[in-house]
């Protein structure tokens, strides 16, 4: 589905967001560098090897030299990362790199390949002393809004580095191995390119922002042999251990995969050894690639827990794929690919979870513990591979063992994360047929307990404002749904509703009023039912207890758009009905905090009225209210086609402000109870004065109306005719249509009476003001289910509902209608509680 960004996010700094993306850059230098020099010292390995037998264990030993570092050294570079500013170790790890590659072309020149092992190490190394200051600054550079997204996108440029390190040096070694005088030739120039381009990198560095350190831990020896407190400082914090081991299994499956590549490509011949890996590799890097990008995405309005599952359940199927094609398929391939899809989209959500927990003071050392634990989990595959090499095992039934391993992990995530999995499920599905925007999402409190007052139009109201949040909401129902059995009994307790009761009414809002105070975010639909008029039910009083019990600030949030879907009552029942488009456009927006004393009933429905003019003005056919009225059709039943075209081109010549009061006014009729879409409706052209053009052209336009257009000629017997024919709904016109209708004896239909004075019997009087409908009378809407509570669609002595649309200020006295999203067109009357103008 297409989705809007949220409109307003954390604001960050633009030095923050500059220093992000430049180590970003410095990032995938330093990973396609680091990648790139170990696969050419891993080559001219294989080359220098006396034995088919010694080349093969080449691989798996140079795999061991990478990891070891992670385990000697995490606790160092955790300390490193926050005793000292970040922003320097950043700056000193590309200064180590730049000696490092140094050294190794030094070493090459001398033909010293023990020597140029050792600055493979150092490599490894420097990528140890790095990663957590890398990983810990992200927050602090883009805030935890962004986190999902940031870390998300260091993922995948990090993996896309390290992969199109090993591709290129694949293809490059393979093409200099066929020409160079000598293996040693063939990787040395390779290695001087290496070496000039880590220059202007360390240079670079010194454009990041300096991030003052966040501790000041004196250095002890102890700290070099902190690998069991790392441990538990990650594996003993609830909030930690998930993310961590998941994370470390995420490099256990790549590291399996890496090392299979390796021998994989090995089987070619030396010749193509670099070409072969490359391919492989290409395919596993490519998949990642896609697997971060589609993670980033999902993960861009908050940190999506709910993908871990779905990673992990592709990572099997990608693992049972690879299993029953034989290595040299071309299909292998593709399905290791597959299977660094599915990895990526495991890892990405874990990351920023890990990163968004951590105590800042702490962060370095305990990101350092992850590393201990991401590189034992590297070994532990090489040592994996490597066992069931020795114990015959094929490469095809080595993935059968991956895939049993994958899928005992992803149970276990289901395990613990069954509501994120659900909830991001749901929600995926959701936004196929929604098409939200959200405005004004950074007005809800990032912590701290908060009770939100939406309207409530839609059975999905639920699912929309959980969409539309950055927090986690839970929702007030009444116990009646705890009890019954089913699906519904085990969604409500399942999604950690609070429970109330209509007649324990204390209890209920001490409840409520708990939840609250544990700092959750809690919703009350203030109205207590669904409209089945399209517009604002009175607000009920009992959110004012729960706010003021628990001392909390009130959201209000308002959702336009939702009428009309089929989980609305719109077409005079729920569900059974079939969707007028796909996606459905929805605009949620949110409300300025209004402090617990302060939020009364009055309060609440006046933002909630001015957040729906907001969202109002933001629908589509609203851009563009010319190209509405110039191109939109009209099915004409009955009338003549002229008297059409000379209304569209009068309100063509209009100014645009005109313009688009009429396509505003007409949408806000279509958003009635009174008339729903397909409708064939008669309007008596004479009797509309100025708004003859937004009810006869632009209201039909909008919602596909028949019509039947009346004069006042018409005799009793064609009006009878042309109502049997056509199966007019509902007439809209003044007191002459009315006598027509009474001499052609049309009985149950409904006639809108502009500016009428007495309603009921069929007759429905319309507020206009200044060509310009303020408010409707209209049937009371049915009652279908036991729940369904009475709402009324007319009153004695009100000329009807104000449209939905139109922001009410109840100031002082009479209230103040804004209409049509005006500053300037104004209307004073009185408003009631449920929204009806009074005479």
């Amino acid at each position: 589905m297409e989705s809007d960004e949220l409109a307003e996010i954390e604001k960050v700094d633009s030095a923050d967001v500059r220093s992000f993306w430049t180590m970003v850059l410095l990032t995938v230098q330093n990973a396609f560098n680091d990648k790139a020099a170990q696969l050419f010292l891993i080559l001219l390995g294989v080359q220098l090897a006396m034995t088919h037998e010694d080349a093969l264990k080449i691989a798996p030993t140079l795999s061991m030299i990478i990891l070891l570092p992670f385990i000697l050294f995490s606790p160092l570079a955790g300390w490193i990362s926050d005793r000292y500013s970040k922003t320097w170790v950043l700056r000193g790890g590309a200064l180590l790199q730049m000696l490092v590659l140094g050294l190794i072309v030094w070493a090459l020149s001398q033909r010293l390949f023990t020597l140029a092992i050792v600055g493979f190490g150092l490599l490894a190394l420097q990528s140890t002393l790095l990663s957590p200051a890398k990983k810990g600054i992200i927050k602090e550079m883009m805030g935890s809004e962004r986190l999902g997204f940031a870390s998300g996108v260091m993922e995948v440029t990090a993996v896309l580095a390290i992969c199109a390190g090993q591709i290129v040096s694949g293809f490059w070694f393979n093409s200099r191995f066929r020409s160079a005088e000598s293996v040693w030739e063939a990787v040395y120039w390779p290695l001087v390119l290496l070496f000039i381009c880590s220059i202007p990198a360390f240079l670079l560095s010194f454009t990041i922002k300096y991030y003052p350190s966040p501790s000041k831990r004196p250095f002890k020896m102890s700290v070099l042999w902190e690998h069991i407190g790392q441990m538990k400082d990650v594996v003993g914090d609830s909030k930690l251990r998930l993310s961590a081991l998941a994370i470390a299994f995420f490099w256990f499956v790549g590291g399996f995969i890496n090392i299979v590549a390796l021998q994989v490509g090995g089987t070619g011949g030396v010749m193509s050894f670099g070409k072969d890996l490359a391919i492989l590799l290409a395919y596993a890097s490519g998949g990642m690639i896609l697997g971060g990008a589609v993670a980033s995405l999902s993960s861009r309005r908050s940190i999506e827990l709910g993908l871990v599952p779905i990673g992990g359940l592709l990572m099997v199927v990608g693992c049972i794929g690879t299993a029953y094609v034989h290595t040299t398929s071309h299909w292998f391939g593709p399905w290791l690919g597959f299977t660094g899809f599915g990895a990526a989209i495991f890892l990405v959500p874990l990351n920023a979870h890990l990163q968004d927990v951590l105590d800042e003071k702490k962060r370095g050392k305990v990101l350092a513990g992850a590393n201990l634990l991401d590189g034992l989990a590297g070994a532990s595959a090489v040592g994996l591979q490597y066992g069931l090499t020795k114990m015959g095992l094929s490469i095809e039934q080595q993935f059968i063992v991956l895939a049993v391993l994958c899928l005992g992990v992803t149970i276990y995530a289901l395990k613990l994360l069954p509501q994120h999995f659900v909830r991001f499920t749901l929600l995926t599905v959701l936004r196929v047929f929604y098409r939200q925007k959200v405005m004004h999402a950074e007005r809800l409190p990032k912590d701290g307990g908060v009770l939100i007052v939406p309207n409530h139009v839609s059975y999905i109201d639920a699912f929309i404002l959980t969409s539309a949040s950055r927090r986690p909401i839970r929702f007030l129902m009444y116990d009646s749904y705890f009890k019954k059995s089913g699906v519904l009994r085990w969604f409500v307790k399942f999604f950690d509703t609070v429970p109330i009761s209509e007649r324990r009414a204390k209890q209920a809002i001490q409840l409520a009023a708990d939840a609250v105070q544990a700092g959750g975010v809690v919703c009350i639909f203030p109205e207590g039912q669904l409209t089945r008029t399209g517009c604002m039910n009175e607000i009920k009083r009992g959110f004012e207890m729960i706010a003021r019990k628990a001392k909390c600030p009130v959201v209000p949030v308002y959702m336009d758009g939702l009428w009309g879907s089929i989980f609305s009552f719109e077409r005079e029942k729920f569900l059974k009905k079939r969707p007028y488009r796909l996606p459905y456009g929805v605009t949620v927006v949110w409300g300025e905090p209004i402090p617990y004393q302060e939020a009364t009933a009055v309060a609440v429905r006046r933002e909630l009225s001015l957040l729906n003019a907001e969202a109002f003005s933001q629908r589509d056919l609203l851009k563009d209210p010319a190209g509405i009225i110039s191109k939109g059709k009209v099915r004409l039943c009955h009338g003549a086609v002229a008297v059409l075209e000379s209304l569209r081109q009068s309100a063509l010549a209009e100014d645009e402000k005109t313009r688009f009061h009429r396509v505003y006014n007409a949408l806000q009729i279509s958003d009635l109870h009174a008339i729903c879409r397909g409708d064939v409706i008669a309007f008596r052209v004479d009797e509309l004065g100025d708004l003859v053009a937004t009810l006869a052209l632009v209201l039909p336009i909008v919602d596909r109306l028949g019509v039947v257009l009346l004069d006042g000629s018409e005799s009793a017997d064609e009006l009878k005719r042309l109502h049997q024919q056509f199966q007019i709904k509902s007439y809209f016109g003044k007191e002459a249509l009315n006598e027509q209708i009474k001499a052609a004896g049309i009985e149950n239909t409904e006639l809108y009476v502009l500016d009428g004075n007495d309603v009921g019997n069929g007759r429905f009087p319309v507020r206009t003001w200044h060509g310009i409908v303020v408010a409707m009378s209209m049937r009371h809407p049915a009652i279908v289910t036991s729940t369904n509570v009475f709402q009324a669609g007319w009153k004695e002595g009100a000329w009807g509902r104000v449209l939905p649309g139109h922001f009410v200020d109840p100031g002082n006295g009479p209230s103040t209608i804004y209409l049509c999203d005006s500053k300037t067109e104004t209307y004073q009357g009185n408003v009631d509680a449920e929204g009806f103008l009074l005479r």
